[in-house]
C-alpha cells in the first residue's frame, strides 16, 4: 500500500526526540548543532512543557565545597538503597558521567541563552540542610523561563518541532528501533516518523496513583510536576517495544506534602541549609524519618504530622519566596488567593502516600544513555538512574554528542508497513466507539486499584486481587474506551500507557518477597539477602511480559580510578 497511503505525513529524520522538556530540548539543540537532521515531538507546547514548565529554582549537585565526585555518588547510592532497597543504584556508571559533566553542561545551557549566575553576577551556592557539614554543592538559579528560552533555541537551530503531537508506539525491525508512529492531538493526523535513532525524553511516571493534593474529585490531575509528563509514555513505549524498564516495584517517596496549598518539598527543606520543623499534631517536634517510623507514630495516635517554617528568619523567607516564583509560581498564587501565609502555615505531611519513585524507575540505560534495544536512548526523568533538571540537561547534551558517529554507521531505516497499520488501527479505535468508557474513567480505575491493592504496605493477597482487577480493565474496558476528538484520543493513549505500567508495577511488587527501605511486604517482613545488588527488570516479548531479577553493573575500573 505504501506509507503515504496509510498516514497523513511521513517524516524522514536522523534523530527523533520524543518529549520537549529540558532533556529533549538540550538533546535536539545539540544534535542539530552537530549537523544532524532532528525532529522533536511534544504532546503539549515546548514553551511550557515538561516538569520544568513552571520553572526551576536549583541546579546540581556538583563537586564543590569539599564534596567530591566519590562522596556524591556514595550519597546518591545510599539514598537509593534506603528507598528502592535493591542494594545498588541502577547504574553507577551513569552517575559518574553526570557528575563529571554537570559544570560543562551548565556552560552549554548558558550558550543556549539560559542565565546561570544570580542577580549579583556571581554563582549562588547554597548549603544542604541534610548534609552534616552544611556543604554548598547546589546552585540556586532563577529559571522561571527556562522552557521558553530552550523552545526558542531549538527552533532557531532548525529542529523540526511537532507540537501537540503524541507518539503512539515505536517502530522496530529485527529488534532495532527505526522510528515511531504519532498522532497530532489537535487535527487527528496520523504520522509515521522514520529515524536512525530515537531519543526518549518523556519524563517520569506517577499517574497510576492519586495526586498529592487532598482534592475530593477523581479526575484531578494536580500532581507535583507536569501531569502530561507523568503518564509514563516513554516507559510504556520502550517496554512494549522490548526494551527493559527497571525498578517498577518502587513507589515509596518518604514524606510528601499533602496540603491543598501544595509547596515543593525541596523549597521547604533545603533552601540555604536551614531545616524546617516537623511535628506531630500535638506539637511535639520530630526528626524526619522513614515509613516504618511514620507507621509507629500512627499507631500511637500522633499523626497527622505537619511541617512549619515559622521559626526561620525573615531573610530565609524572602529567599524561599523568590525560589517559589521561579519553580512553583502557580502554587504560590493559590496560597496568596486563599489567604494562607506560607511563613506560618502548617503543611500536612504523609509518609504513606504511594507515589512511583521518580529517580528509581524508568528505562534501563548504560553510561552512554543507550537502552537495551539498538536505536533507542533514554534521557531525563524517563531513564532509570536520572531525575532533576541537571541530569536532564547533561543526558541530553551527552547523548547528542554520541549520535553523529553512530548515525554515520547506521543504515537507512526499514519500516514494516503491517506494523504501522496495526498501530494505527489500535490507536484510532476509540474514535469508533460510541458508547463506552471515557479515558479518565479507565485511568481513575487504575489509580483506585493501585491505591488500594499496592500502596505502601503490600501483601500477596492484595497484589493478586489488584492484578485480577487490572486484568479485567485491560480485557473489558481498554477496548471500550471512547474518544470524540483527537484530544480525547490522546487521553485514551495515556490511559493505555498508565494501565500497562500499573500492571508491570504490580507484577514487580508481587515478585519481590522481602521488606527493605520503603518497600514493605507485610507477609515477608525480613530482608532477603538474595536481593542484595539485584534489581527487577521487565520487558515485553510477543505481547507478554518477561520479568527477570538481575545484578546491576558495578562502577567501571577506569571510572573508579578517576574519582579516587
Amino acid at each position: 500500500m505504501g506509507l503515504e497511503q496509510i498516514s497523513e505525513q511521513v517524516i524522514d529524520t536522523d534523530v527523533l526526540v520524543v518529549g520537549g522538556g529540558v532533556a529533549g530540548c538540550c538533546a535536539a539543540a545539540r544534535a542539530a548543532e552537530n549537523g544532524l537532521k532532528v525532529t522533536l515531538t511534544e504532546k503539549g507546547h515546548t514553551e511550557r512543557s515538561g516538569n520544568a514548565g513552571q520553572g526551576i529554582d536549583h541546579y546540581g549537585p556538583f563537586p564543590n565545597d569539599g564534596i567530591t565526585w566519590k562522596e556524591l555518588i556514595q550519597q546518591v547510592e545510599a539514598s537509593q538503597n534506603d528507598i528502592n532497597g535493591g542494594g545498588r543504584f541502577a547504574n553507577s556508571n551513569v552517575l559518574f558521567q553526570h557528575f563529571k559533566h554537570k559544570l560543562w553542561s551548565m556552560e552549554e545551557l548558558e550558550k543556549l541563552g539560559v542565565p546561570v549566575k544570580w542577580h549579583d553576577g556571581d554563582y549562588y551556592w547554597f548549603p544542604r540542610a541534610d548534609h552534616p557539614r552544611g556543604a554548598r554543592y547546589w546552585l540556586r538559579v532563577h529559571w522561571q523561563d527556562i522552557k521558553p528560552i530552550l523552545s526558542k533555541a531549538i527552533k532557531k537551530r532548525g529542529v523540526n518541532v511537532l507540537e501537540r503531537t503524541m507518539v503512539i508506539d515505536l517502530l522496530t525491525t529485527e529488534g532495532t528501533v527505526v522510528g515511531a508512529t504519532a498522532l497530532n492531538v489537535r487535527t487527528g493526523a496520523f504520522i509515521v516518523i522514520k529515524a536512525k535513532a530515537v531519543v526518549m525524553a518523556t519524563g517520569m511516571f506517577q499517574r497510576c496513583y492519586e495526586n498529592e493534593g487532598i482534592m475530593p474529585w477523581n479526575y484531578n490531575l494536580r500532581y507535583d510536576g507536569c501531569p502530561a509528563t507523568l503518564s509514563g509514555d516513554g516507559y510504556a513505549l520502550a517496554y512494549r517495544a522490548g526494551a527493559e524498564i527497571v525498578n517498577m516495584d518502587c513507589n515509596g517517596h518518604g514524606y510528601r506534602l499533602r496540603d491543598d496549598l501544595l509547596i515543593s518539598g525541596g523549597n521547604l527543606v533545603h533552601n540555604d541549609g536551614l531545616p524546617s520543623n516537623d511535628m506531630t499534631w500535638t506539637g511535639e517536634e520530630i526528626a524526619t524519618t522513614n515509613t516504618e517510623k511514620y507507621a509507629e507514630l500512627e499507631r500511637k495516635g500522633l499523626t497527622p504530622l505537619y511541617r512549619n517554617l515559622a521559626h526561620l528568619p525573615d531573610d530565609y523567607h524572602k529567599r524561599m519566596e523568590i525560589a517559589f516564583v521561579d519553580e512553583k509560581m502557580v502554587d504560590f498564587k493559590f496560597a496568596e488567593e486563599r489567604g494562607a501565609n506560607p511563613r506560618t502555615h502548617h503543611y500536612e505531611l504523609c509518609a504513606l502516600k504511594p507515589l512511583t519513585f521518580m529517580a528509581a524507575t524508568g528505562i534501563f540505560i548504560d553510561e552512554n544513555h543507550r537502552s537495551t534495544m539498538d536505536g533507542l536512548y533514554g534521557i531525563g526523568d524517563c531513564a532509570a538512574p536520572l531525575h532533576d533538571c541537571a541530569n536532564a540537561a547533561v543526558s541530553g547534551f551527552l547523548t547528542a554528542d554520541y549520535l553523529p558517529d553512530i548515525i554515520s554507521k547506521t543504515a537507512e531505516p526499514v519500516i514494516d508497513e503491517a506494523q504501522v497499520e496495526n498501530q494505527k488501527k489500535l490507536a484510532l479505535a476509540p474514535l469508533k466507539v460510541k458508547k463506552g468508557a471515557e479515558p479518565l474513567e479507565v485511568e481513575c480505575s487504575v489509580r483506585y486499584i493501585c491505591e488500594h491493592y499496592v500502596s505502601i504496605f503490600k501483601s500477596e493477597g492484595k497484589l493478586r486481587e489488584g492484578l485480577r482487577r487490572i486484568g479485567s480493565l485491560r480485557r473489558e474496558f481498554l477496548p471500550k474506551m471512547k474518544a470524540g476528538n483527537p484530544h480525547e484520543l490522546m487521553r485514551a493513549l495515556e490511559a493505555r500507557n498508565v494501565l500497562n505500567l500499573a500492571e508491570a508495577h504490580l507484577n514487580a511488587c508481587l515478585s519481590r518477597k522481602e521488606t527493605r527501605g520503603f518497600f514493605v511486604r507485610l507477609d515477608y517482613p525480613e530482608r532477603d539477602p538474595a536481593r542484595d545488588d539485584m534489581l527487577t527488570f521487565q520487558r515485553m516479548e510477543n505481547g507478554k511480559e518477561v520479568l527477570e531479577i538481575k545484578q546491576v553493573p558495578g562502577l567501571k575500573l577506569e571510572y573508579a580510578k578517576e574519582i579516587e
